[in-house]
């Protein structure tokens, strides 16, 4: 499972995070499910490793910070920082690829 971030907990789960984290924004559209599931599978799989989240679509749409200019949108954070993003859709080796790229 992940969690849904918000404004009430954006700093304290992702920004004190000490283990990468896989921040999605997915709209709610006719993909959506199709990548939920994506992500629930990533995170039961690697959930040890990774910390998978999902954006809450009014706080990535009010928080200019996150600079969301397209859907689906991957943030990769570590110790606080944004590390890179992926902007389209991205299947399971596609988005481990870009966890190593970044956090190994």
């Amino acid at each position: 499972m992940f969690t849904s971030i918000g404004a009430d907990n954006f700093d304290s789960e992702i920004l004190s995070e000490k283990k990468p984290v896989i921040l999605a924004y997915i709209r709610r559209d006719y993909e959506y499910k199709n990548q939920i599931e994506f992500l629930e599978n990533v995170s039961k799989e690697y959930g040890d490793k990774i910390k998978v989240c999902l954006l809450d679509e009014i706080f990535a749409r009010t928080y200019k910070n996150l600079e969301i200019n397209g859907d689906p949108t991957f943030l990769g954070y570590y110790e606080g920082k944004e590390k890179g993003r992926i902007l389209g859709k991205a299947d399971k080796e596609k988005l481990i690829s870009f966890v190593l790229s970044i956090f190994a």
